[in-house]
């Protein structure tokens, strides 16, 4: 059977051109997968003090490098590069000593915390005037390797058994434990607190709250013992919780937050309540919103419980007349004290209610002695 020639070429031109668009494809695919996994790390490089105990015997502190990479997995890459063993005119190069994919978790401390035991193989190092590593010739070295850090500061020991090898038991010690702690505090408020459900709102009922700084600029906020109602019927939904919520510093001297999270609710811990609604709910949208100080707080919750109790749950917690720090008596805040600020007292009194802002003579009560004491930082300016 005769083959024509253009046959066979153009067969073999489409076999080429299928083979580059594939080669061609993969090698995108491969790129954009070496990119992601790129951006997927992030290395960070410390400068720590570094003692080498040798047997019992230990040496002078030198300057070690360490790399640290996150693997953005809740693990870690740990790199000692260059490592040395002693110091002076004749230490003995050892190399790279490098462990991978060290799990890593967050201590009440604020530091993140990693402890491993592996074999592993060092590898050479980079030194110029080094030709020769003697850790790459030891094979397969047992090493025990626990530490804590944070974006500043590395503090790690390294147990390396060379007994088979160098008839050496190694520590070392890197950086130093004497790490800032972060404080935490925690703060208990008693607010006044109205629930609207589907846009009918109920009486205040005094609700206790806690809010914990974390010391790293977030804070935990929970309400406790939530309870949808008032009276002799409520429904009992329990602790609404939301943490590490990100806080930042208002130009009227109070602490503002916000943030937007699907939260599952836990049991309340009242004494006569068998049955909190909310640990049957799963997964519910809430956004918070609001500002505190260490006297006081104020907050709003919206709760979406349309897909599960068919309500929309607004709550407020507190009331937003904090006491705006400035002149005595510049109730509004545009820095003078003028008839707006008098009138400000005025239309606290008549609605009988209390504002630190308003209780310009301190009393604890805002009566018309406070609109006096207005009219007279008028008349003195």
């Amino acid at each position: 059977m005769e083959v024509k020639l253009h046959v066979i070429k153009e067969y073999f031109y489409q076999y080429n051109l299928n083979y580059y668009i594939m080669k061609q494809t993969l090698l995108t695919v491969l790129c954009t997968l070496f990119a992601l996994c790129g951006m997927a790390q992030s290395e960070r490089i410390y400068q720590e003090p570094l003692v080498v105990t040798v047997n019992g015997e230990s040496s002078e502190p030198q300057t070690a490098t360490l790399s640290v990479t996150d693997n953005e997995d809740g693990t870690i890459n740990f790199m000692l590069k260059n490592f040395m063993l002693g110091t002076g005119d004749d230490p003995i190069p050892v190399g790279n000593i490098s462990v991978e994919n060290i799990a890593v978790t967050k201590g009440e401390d604020g530091l993140q915390h990693f402890e491993c035991e592996r074999n592993i193989t060092i590898q050479s190092g980079d030194l110029p005037d080094v030709y020769i590593w003697v850790g790459t010739m030891l094979g397969q070295i047992p090493v025990k390797l626990k530490g804590k850090l944070n974006d500043e500061k590395l503090f790690v020991t390294i147990d390396i058994d060379m007994q088979s090898t160098l008839k050496q038991i190694v520590y070392v010690q890197i950086g130093t434990d004497d790490f800032d702690a972060v404080v935490r505090t925690e703060r208990t408020y008693e607010e006044p607190l109205v629930v609207t459900v589907n846009g009918e709102s109920s009486e205040p009922q005094t609700a206790t709250l806690s809010v914990t700084d974390n010391g790293d600029g977030t804070i935990n906020f929970t309400l406790k013992n939530f309870m949808l109602g008032t009276g002799d019927d409520p429904i009992p939904v329990g602790n609404v919780s939301v943490e590490n919520i990100a806080v930042t510093e208002g130009e009227d001297g109070l602490k503002h937050f916000e943030c937007e999270r699907s939260i599952t609710i836990q049991s309340g811990d009242l004494p006569d309540v068998d049955v909190w609604v909310g640990t049957m709910l799963g997964q519910i949208p809430v956004k918070l919103k609001g500002k505190l100080n260490d006297e006081k707080l104020f907050v709003s919750i919206d709760i979406d419980m349309q897909s599960t109790l068919k309500q929309i749950v607004y709550v407020q917690i507190g009331t937003d007349d904090f006491e705006v720090p400035g002149k005595l008596g510049d109730l509004n805040g545009d820095e003078k004290v003028d008839i707006a600020d008098a009138v400000s007292v005025l239309n606290v009194m008549a609605v009988s209610s209390y504002s630190s802002a308003a209780d310009v003579n301190s009393d604890q009560k805002v009566d018309i002695a406070d609109f006096v004491t207005v009219l007279n930082i008028m008349a003195g300016q």
